[in-house]
C-alpha cells in the first residue's frame, strides 16, 4: 500500500478565530451604513447640515445666553400679543368684565387678583379701572422688564407683586387668600396643568373665580391632524402646546362652584392656535 506523501510548512496554517464582540459590532454597522452610502449619497447634506446646526444655534443662544438674540425674542413676543389683544379685544372685555362681580368681604377694598403667566403684561389694559390689586407670576425674568413697562403705561392697575417662578407651585401664596386668578395662553404652556389648577384652587378664596381664555386642539379632525404634528415645534420653539383639551382639565379640577365656557374661532391668527375656550370657573 502506497504511504501518502508528507510535507512540511515553513509557516503555520492560518486558523479561524471565532469572531469577538468588538468584529460582530464593525460589521453590523458596516452592513447598516452600507445602503445608507448607495441610496442616499446624492442629499444635499451640507445644506441640510448647515440648517440643523442654525436650528440648533439660534435657540441655544435663546436659552442660555443673554444679549440681542434673546432681546428680539421678547420683543417679537410682544409683537404677539399686541395682534392676539386686537383678534380678541371684544371676548377679553366681556371676560375681564366679569371681575366687577365679584364681592370682597370688606367694602371698599380692591380684589385681590393674581395672574399666571404675566410675561408682557398684555392683560393690564383690561382689569377694571382702580379696582384690582395685582400679584403677577411669571417663570421667564427676562419679561419683568418688559411688565413694568406696561404697568406705568397703565397706572389704573395697582400690582402688589412681582412673582419670579411657576404657576405649578406658588407656596408664597398662602391657602384661601386671592379673590381672583388669571390666565390667558398660560394653562397651554405650562408643565402639568392638573397641578397648576391644583394650585389655583387652593389660593382661591371661597367664592373666588377662576377666568381663563386658552387655545385648544381642533374640533376638526384635518386641523386637529396638523396641530398634532406641529406641536412639537411650536413646544420647542414657543414652549406652547396645540393638542390640550383645557375643558377637560378644568372640569376635573372639580371647581364647585360651577364652570361657564364657551369654545370658539380666533379669526387674525395662524388658524393652528384659533380654537379657544373661555370660561370662568368658581370655587
Amino acid at each position: 500500500m502506497t504511504q501518502p506523501n508528507l510535507y512540511s510548512f515553513s509557516q503555520q496554517l492560518l486558523i479561524e478565530k471565532p469572531p469577538i464582540l468588538l468584529d460582530t459590532i464593525r460589521e453590523l454597522v458596516s452592513n447598516t451604513l452600507a445602503p445608507f452610502q448607495q441610496d442616499y449619497c446624492y442629499w444635499p447634506w451640507t445644506k441640510i447640515g448647515t440648517a440643523a446646526i442654525v436650528c440648533i444655534g439660534s435657540y441655544s443662544l435663546y436659552k442660555y445666553l443673554p444679549g440681542c438674540y434673546r432681546r428680539y425674542y421678547m420683543s417679537s413676543t410682544k409683537k404677539f400679543s399686541q395682534r392676539y389683544n386686537q383678534a380678541l379685544h371684544l371676548e377679553k372685555e366681556a371676560l375681564f368684565n366679569e371681575l366687577k362681580t365679584v364681592k370682597t368681604r370688606e367694602d371698599g377694598r380692591k380684589l385681590q387678583v393674581l395672574e399666571i403667566g404675566a410675561a408682557h403684561g398684555a392683560n393690564m389694559p383690561y382689569y377694571p379701572r382702580h379696582l384690582v390689586e395685582v400679584i403677577c407670576v411669571e417663570p421667564v425674568r427676562e419679561f419683568v422688564t418688559y411688565l413694568r413697562e406696561t404697568l406705568q403705561q397703565n397706572p389704573h392697575v395697582k400690582c402688589r407683586e412681582l412673582l419670579v417662578g411657576n404657576a405649578e407651585n406658588i407656596s408664597v401664596i398662602r391657602d384661601n387668600q386671592v379673590d381672583a386668578v388669571v390666565s390667558t395662553l398660560t394653562l397651554s404652556s405650562c408643565r402639568d396643568v392638573d397641578q397648576v389648577l391644583s394650585e389655583i384652587r387652593r389660593i382661591l378664596k371661597p367664592g373666588g373665580i377662576f377666568i381663563y381664555m386658552e387655545n385648544i386642539h381642533s374640533s376638526n379632525a384635518f386641523i386637529a391632524l396638523l396641530q398634532f404634528i406641529c406641536s412639537p415645534i411650536y413646544r420647542f420653539l414657543f414652549g406652547i402646546s396645540l393638542v390640550r383639551n383645557i375643558p377637560e382639565h378644568i372640569e376635573r379640577a372639580h371647581f364647585n362652584g360651577g364652570i361657564t365656557q364657551r369654545i370658539f374661532i380666533v379669526h387674525g391668527i395662524s388658524f393652528l392656535l384659533s380654537p379657544h375656550v373661555s370660561g370662568i370657573a368658581r370655587k
